[in-house]
């Protein structure tokens, strides 16, 4: 069994919580409003250059196709992390949605047996959680399994207490458990609501 994660201060979660919303609105809003628009314009100048040449050669047309195609994924790839960092996941695109964004951009592979059933509070924490967790582990190296009552999340190793403490701290205030156990060689990490007493 892992340690048990203290308990944070009263109202510490809550300005955490805020603080981290914030920064993922800016964050967000920079990628949307700044990057985003600069990449598309880097894209239309390119093709402004290759248009410009009266014959182009082979080696040419090939630079600007490999250019064109960088430049298309580095926006693709700029919208889908300003959609995944931008508070509110789970209110844009639904539990699943975002279960769903969140594993393709982290390269987790995702079992959806039913969408959780949570209000729009709960469900946009547990979609944070989700997406934190994955952020502290490797690269594809995470299972996700959704059913009505939350998710289950395998991972190769465990989550450190202070990330854990964190955690713990997030899910109660937005009613839900947060619990890692060791499990056959893996680390599962479980976010659900919490049972009425």
């Amino acid at each position: 069994m892992m340690a048990a994660a203290a308990r944070p201060r009263p109202g510490e979660s809550g300005a955490l919580r805020r603080l981290r919303e914030a920064e993922r609105r800016r964050l967000s809003r920079a990628l949307h409003d700044e990057t985003g628009p600069l990449l598309c314009a880097a894209g239309l100048t390119a093709e402004l250059l290759r248009n410009s040449l009266c014959a182009a050669t082979p080696q040419q047309e090939e630079l600007f196709a490999k250019l064109s195609s960088a430049l298309e994924s580095a926006v693709a790839s700029v919208r889908r992390l300003s959609q995944e960092v931008a508070p509110g996941l789970a209110a844009r695109h639904g539990i699943e949605g975002a279960l769903r964004l969140l594993a393709e951009a982290h390269g987790a592979e995702l079992c959806v047996m039913s969408p959780p059933r949570l209000p729009q509070v709960p469900g946009d924490a547990l979609c944070e959680l989700v997406r934190d967790v994955l952020l502290v582990q490797d690269r594809g190296a995470a299972r996700i399994t959704a059913d009505e009552r939350g998710v289950r999340i395998e991972t190769p190793r465990p989550i450190d207490q202070e990330m854990e403490a964190l955690f713990l701290a997030a899910a109660c205030a937005a009613g839900l458990e947060f619990s890692q156990r060791a499990e056959a060689g893996a680390v599962m990490v479980e976010l659900r609501r919490q049972e009425s007493e």
